[in-house]
């Protein structure tokens, strides 16, 4: 790739030293799609040059996206640094932000493929696992969430169908939350717990990892002033997604 495709020169009268402004500018290519993964990125004397910095300098900003696990610098003829992969999309656990805002706020697309949104009776074993009523009627979605191209999260959810009111192809690039508040939905609490699972089948095919990785499954249940009304069961990508908080006494 040629530099000027994805990168300008840093300001050398900024406050912001020169390597971190290099490494802004990587990791804000790599969110708004300038950067593919596994793209070479230009040699040290394009990139030194284009930049306006010294070898130093670009090394130091190297190193540094390097330990975030952001390229991979290959040695060789032929070889190079290679985009590895994009900074991982970070929530705050116990917060009412949304995997899609949180993908929004870094500056990605998220971008969902509904694989089933069906309506469902409650039966037995249904109620015993989202403890929705038994007989109600619910809508069974199923998700794949991505963060330009990167593969995020599996989302699956149980909703009484009697709060959904939107055409499911809002659901590929619209988020589930501000559709069933669109709807008058209103969320007054949740409870929620974090597993530990191993990934099969789909889930590890579209996360493009190896069947038995562990992933974090996240279930939730969600309620208005009234009652519980979704229950969801998510899988979180490994590496691509992450959870931080801060506690203080």
């Amino acid at each position: 790739m040629a530099f000027e495709e994805a990168f300008t020169a840093v300001d050398h009268a900024s406050s912001i030293p020169l390597y971190l402004q290099i490494v802004f500018q990587v990791d804000g290519a790599l969110r708004t799609g300038k950067l593919a993964r596994d793209a070479l990125l230009p040699s040290e004397n394009e990139l030194c040059a284009g930049f306006g910095v010294a070898r130093s300098t670009l090394r130091r900003a190297m190193a540094k996206l390097e330990e975030r696990g952001i390229i991979s610098r290959e040695r060789g003829r032929g070889k190079g640094t290679r985009i590895v992969r994009a900074a991982p999309i970070t929530r705050t656990p116990g917060s009412f932000a949304t995997l899609f805002d949180a993908i929004s706020a870094s500056a990605r697309r998220p971008l969902s493929k509904v694989l089933a949104f069906e309506e469902l009776i409650v039966d037995e074993a249904l109620a015993e696992l989202t403890e929705l009523p038994l007989g109600a009627k619910v809508t069974h979605i199923l998700r794949h969430r991505s963060a330009n191209d990167e593969p995020i999260a599996v989302l699956e959810n149980w909703i009484l169908s009697e709060y959904l009111g939107f055409n499911p192809e809002r659901l590929e690039t619209e988020s589930l939350e501000a559709l069933l508040r669109e709807s008058g939905v209103r969320i007054h609490h949740a409870e929620f717990e974090f597993v530990a699972v191993l990934a099969t089948g789909e889930t590890a095919e579209f996360f493009g990892i190896p069947e038995g990785t562990p992933v974090v499954q996240e279930v939730r249940r969600s309620f208005n002033s009234r009652h519980q009304y979704e229950y969801s069961s998510h899988y979180n990508h490994p590496t691509n997604d992450r959870l931080r908080g801060i506690a203080s006494p």
